[in-house]
């Protein structure tokens, strides 16, 4: 797994989409992979922050991500550790995910 494809992974997946956002270089999967491990809004929470002192990065961040969803993120995660609020978020998803598959006996019973 590579580091921006790994969950665990939060500051590594924030540092390579800031990296894509400030170069304004093309979109790739592992981009998208940045915002998919049911975390997306604690990066793109820290994009905003990030922005705040990182001019490339602000002048393109509304390029790549949705203004209104971002900054109700980042509201929301205001003031908030935003690593342990993705591993949070991430294990919430995990559990109910987990809760809502059915069992394998009943898959193979119908």
């Amino acid at each position: 797994m590579t580091q921006v494809n790994d969950p665990e992974n939060f500051q590594g997946r924030v540092d390579y989409a800031a990296q894509v956002i400030s170069e304004g270089a093309a979109t790739s999967r592992n981009f998208d992979s940045c915002f998919e491990n049911y975390d997306g809004d604690e990066v793109a929470a820290a994009m905003v922050r990030r922005s705040e002192t990182d001019e490339r990065l602000a002048a393109n961040l509304f390029r790549y991500l949705c203004r209104e969803t971002v900054l109700a993120a980042a509201e929301r995660l205001k003031g908030k550790d935003l690593a342990k609020e993705a591993r949070a978020t991430r294990e919430r998803s995990a559990a109910a995910s987990f809760a809502k598959a059915e069992p394998v006996s009943q898959q193979s019973a119908a």
